[in-house]
């Protein structure tokens, strides 16, 4: 990358500056390096999904990658750059976002220690972007505190760019000005010695790494989840509801084979009918064809099992372009909506264990004509009718879902599960409760006026219930937010209402009421038209007559939800409240009192955490915000200082200042 005497100028005059301070100037101490060994260490971290395990570490990618270049073309060999594989994923491998990063974490670790027993005269630089900066955050800070694999005197520089860590005690902030701090919240032992020495920039937009907690009780609980509980294949299996809430949304597409899935179960097919090889069926291949199979259908089973693949959440997807892996994600999961995977997977279970079964009997080739053999077959023959669906979906379509199937889960939740806390408290229940009881009292009575008004209120309460309704899988979003710690109380509440409400029929209800309402509107024009024009009471009592049903159908829906009898949320799942909230939230849980627990409901609708959550939603908040929202992917775009550097030329700059001071 080239670079402009302006820009030359304005590093050495600028980054001296930093905003004012002079904080960011390493050691400038030059020391002798053994043969063979590079004067820098400049080590790269990239964000997620931007690399991966089996990457090769000489070979700079994504957001850093024009830092790498810039240090490497000022420097030459006097700078070795490496970028680190690791698993840089995100609930997509069958590991968690906190896996991914202890992966990062653990194997940067190694890589310094190494070079610098190797090289002891060696300094170091280190740089992460995203998540990359979550690593080397928590690498900055163990090395400041003297519990990283390197002495802290040898760290000239650490640049981390949209820090979910942001906050951090001795992280220099550089550039614009951040409201909030990092999702996954600012580390507690600070930088250490290597403050002044740690460099944060943030878009005050991306949410990754500024976030207002505070106002976001939800998103910041589960941001601190999601970024720190590891999954059940981790080191840490004790999470508690931490941990049920990564598992809920981890999905393991890792092993899958969707564009191969019609082509594998011809095979077992074939396989099983000895074509090719003699008649014969070496039921190890059976078993492995087979157990491959099931390692393609799980995911995606358990995936439309689990509330992600909703009807809103498919059509989303479906409107993106066509060709995108978006819109190939909706083909798929409307696909395997109309397959029977359940099915699938016992067949394909049937077949692995009936041949495992056979080759542990020392019986490993077997005639296709055998009894075993036939019955084989014949479930292979009902696995094809089973996913014929999935089946016949293009390969490249099957190819290019994987990427988003894979994350479907948190993103869905992110964007579902904050909509349903703020939809809560859009709700005015208290209303709803007594138009409920009214409206099919003032129908028996054959009140027009009060059923109409009763009715025209009822749809306008109803609203905001249906939008959310036709949004959501309420069952499984109140499950997720029944186990989300929050000691405000806010998702406590809102997972026991959206528990309640996901066993009502709101659609119906709020097809009742709008039928209601007009036949209400037509019986009151004939009993009270206009002047001039006669009453038509015969008309009417018709109307009339025809709301009675309506009443009867509203009454029938509505008692459960009036009396709470429609099964409850596990007050075991709403965590040890302590605060009178918290308190109050559980008792109500215990009886379902759902007209008591209106006033709760009530209170957390006019609070300010409530209006301030509210305008998140209305700025556009959505699932992308958290993982990867434009802001997050903009930092080339990102202006930091007043010569009009962008995130990535400032850090480019002050790191060769600083292996410059230092060689």
């Amino acid at each position: 990358m080239a670079w402009s005497a302006r820009r030359g100028l304005a590093a050495v005059t600028t980054t001296t500056l930093l905003c004012g301070t002079a904080l960011l100037t390493g050691p400038v101490t030059a020391h002798a390096n053994p043969a063979n060994c590079a004067s820098t260490f400049n080590l790269f971290i990239p964000g997620t999904w931007e690399t991966n395990e089996n990457a090769d570490p000489n070979q700079p990618v994504g957001m850093l990658a024009p830092v790498a270049a810039a240090i490497e073309a000022q420097n030459g060999a006097r700078a070795q750059i490496y970028t680190l594989p690791y698993m840089a994923s995100a609930f997509d491998n069958g590991h968690t976002y906190a896996d991914s990063k202890t992966d990062a974490v653990n194997k940067a670790t190694a890589v310094l220690k190494s070079y610098a027993d190797k090289c002891r005269g060696t300094k170091i630089t280190i740089t992460g972007y995203s998540q990359g900066a979550d690593a080397a955050g928590d690498l900055a800070s163990a090395i400041g505190n003297a519990r990283g694999p390197v002495e802290a005197d040898q760290v000239l520089g650490v640049a981390l760019i949209a820090d979910p860590g942001a906050g951090t005690k001795g992280a220099a902030t550089v550039g614009p000005k951040t409201s909030g701090e990092g999702i996954a919240g600012p580390r507690s032992q600070g930088m250490g010695t290597l403050s002044g020495r740690v460099a944060s920039i943030c878009d005050p937009k991306d949410l990754y790494c500024s976030i207002r907690k505070g106002a976001n009780p939800f998103l910041g609980s589960l941001g601190s989840i999601l970024s720190k509980t590891p999954g059940t294949t981790g080191a840490d299996q004790g999470g508690g509801g931490n941990a049920a809430v990564a598992a809920a949304l981890t999905s393991d597409f890792s092993g899958a084979d969707l564009p191969g899935l019609g082509s594998n179960v011809d095979a077992l097919g074939r396989q099983l009918s000895g074509t090719g090889t003699g008649g014969t069926v070496d039921v190890h291949q059976v078993a492995d064809t087979a157990t491959s199979l099931s390692k393609t259908l799980s995911p995606l089973a358990d995936l439309l099992q689990s509330g992600a693949a909703n009807t809103a959440a498919t059509s989303t997807l479906a409107a993106a372009p066509v060709g995108t892996p978006e819109h190939a994600a909706a083909q798929v999961l409307t696909t395997a909506s109309h397959a029977d995977l359940t099915g699938a997977l016992d067949s394909v279970a049937t077949i692995a264990n009936t041949a495992a079964k056979l080759s542990h009997n020392g019986t490993t080739i077997l005639p296709a004509a055998a009894p075993e053999i036939s019955q084989l077959a014949g479930t292979a023959a009902t696995l094809g009718d089973q996913i014929a669906p999935v089946a016949a979906t293009p390969a490249d379509a099957l190819s290019s879902a994987s990427s988003v199937l894979s994350v479907l889960k948190p993103t869905v939740v992110v964007d579902q599960a904050l909509n349903v806390v703020t939809g809560v408290t859009a709700l005015d229940i208290p209303a709803i409760l007594h138009n409920l009881i009214v409206l099919p009292q003032t129908i028996a009575a054959g009140d027009v006026r009060a059923a109409r008004d009763a009715a025209r209120e009822l749809n306008v309460q109803f609203e905001p219930l249906v939008k959310m309704v036709a949004g959501v899988d309420l069952k499984w979003i109140s499950q997720i937010l029944a186990i989300i710690p929050d000691p405000s109380g806010y998702t406590q509440i809102a997972a026991l209402v959206t528990s309640i409400l996901g066993n009502v029929d709101v659609i119906k209800l709020a097809n009742i009421a709008g039928q209601a309402q007009e036949i209400a509107w037509a019986a009151a024009d004939k009993l009270f038209p206009p002047p001039g024009v006669l009453p038509d009471p015969v008309g009417a009592a018709a109307q009339t007559a025809a709301l009675l049903p309506l009443g009867l159908d509203l009454a029938s829906v509505a008692a459960n939800m009036l009396t709470g009898k429609v099964g409850k949320t596990d007050p075991a799942l709403l965590g040890n409240q302590t605060n009178p909230v918290g308190n109050a939230i559980t008792t109500q849980a215990q009886t379902l009192d759902l007209a008591g627990l209106a006033g709760s409901v009530s209170t957390m609708a006019r609070s300010q955490g409530a209006e301030d959550l509210a305008q998140v939603v209305g700025e556009g908040l959505t699932a992308a915000s958290f993982f990867a929202s434009g802001a997050h992917q903009s930092y080339q775009n990102l202006v930091v200082d007043n010569a009009g550097r962008n995130a990535i030329e400032w850090v480019s700059d002050w790191l060769n200042l600083q292996i410059t001071r230092a060689v």
